[in-house]
């Protein structure tokens, strides 16, 4: 009886074993059906917060705060009417080449750049055009003085300060004149020298009224230039290409001529060769 009851009791412990193993089967495949739908949920998520990233972020990063540097003639509202802002702007819309673009159609930029600052913020850097010199030009049936950089751009009407404080370029004739006209590369060559005496030193450019250009042309470099100082109404014929040590030279000879006595009765003075001529109106003297 004994022996019975002890088998019977081995076989209600396998039985019970076998029992739990199908029981733990079971817990472990909840288990993993747990895990896959846990991250299938955060799955769903992450989607849910890129969609509502996608679709209602990017109406809230409207740009409120822009800015603008290396204007000095063009006020800050200039420079943001040039560039086409919009009365709403938004950080991911807006195309920061577009906008590039259309700053630097504007006649008075010169070049421009463009960068977006997340999250609502807009850097813009012009390089304006620094005048020259100045041209006569008609505009809608009046003659006004337009500003030339030293590119050969003519950019803008000239104020009475910068028309004082250059030479006019004379024996040039627009058609069809509009802001941005640039000159014909054989002339412009003569903007670029302006611009290098500008930069070394912009006194020597306020020290002359006027630049006459001979024998120029669409197609050719100007044979020569007659350069009329301010204060003293003597012609300096010379060549198209000169630079500061040249006008330097020119004031240095005025000044001697004006020391002397004798300027009222100089016509001329040549500095086309190495040697300073000057023409009296009487007749010709080195």
């Amino acid at each position: 009886m004994s022996d019975y009851a002890r088998i019977m009791l081995d076989g209600e412990a396998s039985s019970s074993r076998r029992s739990e193993r199908r029981t733990g089967t079971r817990r472990g495949g909840a288990s993993v059906a747990e895990r896959v739908l846990s991250g299938l949920l955060a799955l769903a998520a992450v989607f849910s917060l890129v969609a509502a990233t996608v679709f209602f972020l990017p109406p809230l990063l409207r740009i409120t705060r822009y800015e603008v540097s290396g204007n000095a003639s063009m006020s800050r509202e200039e420079i943001l009417s040039a560039a086409l802002i919009h009365d709403k702007e938004y950080f991911f819309s807006l195309d920061a080449a577009r906008v590039k673009g259309a700053l630097e159609a504007q006649p008075r930029v010169a070049s421009a750049k463009v960068a977006k600052l997340f999250p609502n913020g807009l850097s813009i850097a012009v390089v304006e055009r620094r005048p020259v010199a100045t041209a006569l030009a008609d505009i809608g049936g009046r003659t006004v003085a337009v500003s030339l950089d030293a590119q050969g751009v003519a950019f803008a009407e000239a104020t009475e300060a910068e028309a004082s404080a250059m030479p006019v370029l004379s024996g040039l004739r627009f058609e069809g004149f509009r802001m941005g006209t640039r000159l014909p590369p054989p002339v412009a060559g003569l903007l670029v020298s302006l611009g290098e005496v500008a930069a070394s030193d912009p006194v020597l450019l306020s020290a002359i009224s006027e630049i006459r250009l001979v024998g120029a042309s669409e197609s050719s470099t100007p044979s020569e230039i007659l350069i009329y100082p301010l204060n003293q109404r003597i012609p300096v014929r010379a060549g198209a290409a000169f630079d500061t040590q040249t006008l330097r030279s020119i004031i240095l000879v005025l000044d001697v001529l004006g020391t002397k006595g004798i300027a009222g009765s100089v016509k001329e003075i040549d500095f086309r060769t190495g040697t300073v001529v000057y023409r009296t109106k009487e007749g010709q003297s080195d």
